[in-house]
């Protein structure tokens, strides 16, 4: 084993036992003392991990935290819960949030979508007087399932429909995935409706207690912040539709929402405190991340556990092993990256593949997916309930499972009738 892999290995152990150390050691800090021990151990140079760190995701992730805090201290966010609330039921409730976060993550990225909906799954619980925890789960695995459906809904089907392999990318996500996104989300939904706590239920009758004093936000002007909402899936939507009639007309996403949060700090209240008040943590977290998984590339760890399946890559059934769960080890932007430049042949189905079963591997741990380790940070910093590892991965795993089975049966059966008609 290299000493990159065990690294890696150490950083999971670690952030799956954080439950019972002490509550100020956070998740990024976790990540950050593994980065540290990759430099320190020579896994990598100063220059290469500085090369790794995809500073377009940063500067993304910098603009959508702008845009979502705006949307929280300006109440936005509270009277989109508030309408959701107005709902017959708490299960309706939680399949209306679903189904709009679902549709978000489809169109913004799971990362951008995660960011908004988390202070609104707060509120919303405290509106039906049920347990936040459940919805911030339920908010975790909506953006990973929703944004299976197309090409810009996360950063691993951006490096698949950017690889030129994927034929008009929006329609062919949309063909291949479409059904078993919207099945998996009723499944979802309805398993974690049954951790909903009722109404009048003694488990219901004090409201959370940091959420609830900030729900009603700092107040503000509302328009700029959701001009900004707008701003953001006009320039992410249109930056897909411009890469599939010619590649030489994209632009990253980070200035995407570079110029989609400018509105928040033009014309919006408050505009330093939204500043002071970022989510810093998590973007040291995502820079540490970006280092250790340059590390682990480098150690060509991948390739050595492939051993013989890298004969067999291009075969669909094998992909989707290898996804979930090198997805698990590597985390799955990074092996998406890595996968893409082993395999030796492209086919749509196995590239549907490797997209729908390395989006839907974030379904097992908190750091399976980089909008769990958002949707949780962002938690703990708004002084809500924590999710303890065990917690999440019992609550999330049997639709990771399910949904992946559905999933991978889906498109194998569409592959032969595709093939055929596609001459």
């Amino acid at each position: 084993m290299s000493v990159a892999l065990a690294i890696s290995l150490a950083i999971f152990a670690v952030i799956a036992v954080r439950e019972w150390l002490p509550p100020a050691i956070r998740i990024w800090h976790v990540m950050a003392l593994g980065a540290v021990a990759m430099l320190a151990t020579g896994q990598i140079s100063p220059r290469d991990a500085f090369d790794a760190i995809d500073w377009n995701i940063i500067l993304y992730l910098f603009g959508v935290f702008a845009i979502g805090h705006a949307l929280f201290t300006s109440g936005v966010s509270q009277r989109i819960a508030e309408r959701l609330a107005l709902l017959r039921s708490p299960t309706a409730s939680m399949a209306a949030f679903v189904l709009i976060f679902a549709l978000l993550s489809a169109v913004v990225t799971n990362d951008a979508a995660a960011i908004i909906g988390t202070p609104i799954a707060f509120v919303l619980a405290h509106q039906t007087r049920t347990d936040a925890r459940v919805f911030l789960i339920a908010l975790c695995v909506t953006v990973t399932v929703g944004s299976m459906t197309t090409p810009i809904g996360n950063p691993q089907n951006l490096l698949i429909a950017a690889s030129g392999q994927v034929p008009a990318p929006v329609l062919t996500f949309l063909l291949w995935l479409l059904v078993p996104t919207i099945v998996s989300l009723a499944i979802a939904v309805w398993w974690l409706s049954r951790g909903l706590t009722p109404p009048d239920s003694d488990a219901a009758a004090e409201p959370p207690s940091g959420p609830a004093a900030l729900a009603a936000g700092e107040g503000g002007r509302i328009w700029p912040p959701v001009l900004a909402v707008v701003l953001l899936a006009v320039l992410v939507v249109g930056e897909s539709l411009a890469s599939a009639i010619a590649p030489d007309y994209g632009f990253p996403l980070g200035y995407a929402a570079a110029i989609a949060c400018l509105p928040v700090f033009l014309f919006g209240r408050g505009r330093r405190q939204t500043f002071l008040h970022l989510d810093w943590a998590t973007l040291v977290f995502f820079v540490a991340m970006f280092v250790v998984t340059g590390a682990l590339v480098q150690s060509g760890s991948l390739q050595a556990l492939l051993g013989d399946l890298r004969d067999r890559m291009t075969e669909p059934p094998v992909t989707a092993a290898i996804a979930f769960a090198g997805s698990q080890v590597f985390s799955n932007v990074p092996l998406v990256d890595m996968y893409l430049k082993l395999l030796t042949g492209f086919s749509t189905a196995n590239l549907m593949m490797l997209a729908a079963v390395s989006t839907l591997a974030g379904n097992v741990f908190i750091i399976s997916a980089a909008s769990n380790v958002i949707v949780l940070q962002m938690a703990e910093r708004l002084r809500g309930p924590s999710i303890g590892f065990s917690r999440f991965t019992l609550a999330v795993l049997p639709i990771g499972i399910v949904s992946t089975l559905l999933t991978a049966g889906w498109i194998l059966l569409l592959d032969g009738p595709v093939r055929d008609a596609l001459g």
